[in-house]
């Protein structure tokens, strides 16, 4: 596989390798990409979790019971 990453990135990318913090270009872009999917995953989550909050909320009627102040 070839990737191809701007000019900026790149130049980022060799530091990070030169620095020695990681073994290979490959190694720090596998370890971001793995991250970019982990959070991914969790956004995912989070958002299925607020769903279920909210399905709940509307199953049990709760909404109508919720008094707003008057902002006169």
């Amino acid at each position: 596989m070839e990737v191809n990453l701007p000019a900026d990135l790149t130049q980022q990318l060799q530091t990070e390798v030169a620095a020695g913090r990681y073994s290979s270009a490959s190694t720090l872009i596998e370890q971001a990409l793995r991250r970019f999917l982990t959070e991914q995953q969790r956004g995912t989550e989070r958002l299925e979790a607020l769903r279920r909050i909210g399905q709940a909320v509307d199953d049990a009627g709760l909404y109508e019971h919720v008094v707003l102040p008057d902002h006169q």
